[in-house]
């Protein structure tokens, strides 16, 4: 999805608006205070900023680590509850950088992703993180890794690639990382936009570009990825998922019976579920093979989803509305919440309840 197209301005409307909005108010700030007294600084440079609002202001992701819960959201803001999402610290991060999803493999080690082409780690559940990767960064491994035919493989796929990093290496752009899953303590991928994808086997220390492996000539956006175990999805834009192939580790094109953007996955046994703009939802049945379409009750976008421990399937969208599956997606009914919000993300806490983030922070909610 490109800034021209239609659908670009629908993405994420009130996450984009309210990112937007937070760096317009940061940059008022700056303008209005004098240039001898506040250089610039990059985001990856600079700590977040200690708040007793952290865990109130905008979250967009949530996961369990353990029997900890830990959010990250704008502004390098990350918190964590040891209590059941009772009371929220703030972690310590060494960015402030608009974080946007997160993956716990085990309750120590945990790795977060965002803007700036950032790729933080924690290995103490959540309290405190170290930056592995950013986009400076990131452009220099890309553009070295694919100097060098020997690296990769050759053929189509790998010129793209290359040509690609040779650009953004001259323009020094940084592009931002979406979405970020491991499997266990060692192996993981990031991915991002314009086909943006890298890959770890050594917990984050070093990491390979993966651009050249994936059936993607139009370097469309990667928003979702997800490991269930057996399978590995991608998931992005005009409908697409790409499933890896284990045999010649790559990603393969996968069309779905919808065109629009997919803005997540959920894994679920040999079903896998795509959901995005306008209340789309897709199960894939055979490992992805098979796909057919869902009515999810809703036309907002939706903006997370997750399988309950008794099977059924819950779903969040970006208009506030919370909704139950009992049919594994057959059918949905709306669930009431006290505080409805603006919804970005949704993880299983404890004792059947469901820990959501949004525009308001993180709330715990019940589930009847």
């Amino acid at each position: 999805m490109r800034a021209t197209d239609p659908q670009w301005y629908e993405f994420g409307g009130a996450q984009r608006m309210l990112i937007w909005v937070a760096r317009s108010i940061l940059m008022v700030a700056i303008m209005s205070t004098s240039s001898h007294a506040l250089a610039y600084q990059s985001p990856v440079d600079v700590p977040a900023l200690p708040s007793k609002l952290a865990s109130v202001t905008p979250l967009l992701a949530v996961a369990r680590a353990g029997d900890r819960l830990v959010a990250v959201g704008l502004r390098g803001h990350i918190v964590y509850s040891d209590d059941q999402g009772k009371s929220w610290i703030q972690a310590q991060v060494p960015v402030s950088s608009d974080l946007v999803a997160i993956s716990f493999p085990s309750a120590k080690n945990g790795w977060a992703t965002g803007h700036e082409g950032v790729v933080l780690h924690t290995g103490d559940g959540g309290a405190t993180w170290v930056k592995q990767l950013d986009g400076a960064l990131a452009s220099e491994i890309t553009a070295r890794y694919y100097a060098n035919p020997k690296s990769g493989a050759s053929g189509a796929d790998f010129e793209r690639a290359s040509r690609q990093a040779k650009a953004i290496a001259a323009e020094g752009d940084t592009q931002s990382l979406l979405d970020i899953r491991f499997e266990n303590d060692k192996s993981g991928f990031v991915v991002g936009t314009f086909n943006r994808i890298f890959h770890t086997d050594d917990g984050g220390k070093t990491w390979a570009p993966w651009m050249d492996r994936t059936d993607n000539p139009q370097e469309l956006h990667f928003y979702s990825i997800q490991i269930d175990g057996h399978d590995t999805y991608l998931a992005g834009e005009r409908g697409m998922v790409w499933r890896l192939d284990p045999v010649k580790q790559r990603f393969v094109a996968i069309q779905t019976p919808y065109n629009g953007t997919l803005f997540g996955l959920l894994a679920d046994g040999d079903d896998v579920f795509a959901y995005g703009m306008r209340g789309s939802l897709l199960r894939g049945r055979n490992h992805g093979t098979q796909w057919e379409k869902l009515s999810s009750g809703t036309t907002a976008g939706i903006s997370g989803a997750v399988v309950l421990a008794d099977g059924r399937i819950a779903i969040v969208t970006q208009a506030g509305e919370f909704r139950i599956s009992s049919d594994l997606g057959v059918t949905f009914n709306p669930l009431h919440t006290l505080q409805p919000m603006p919804y970005y993300g949704i993880a299983t806490a404890f004792g059947g309840k469901l820990v959501v983030v949004g525009i308001n922070g993180v709330e715990i909610e019940s589930i009847p």
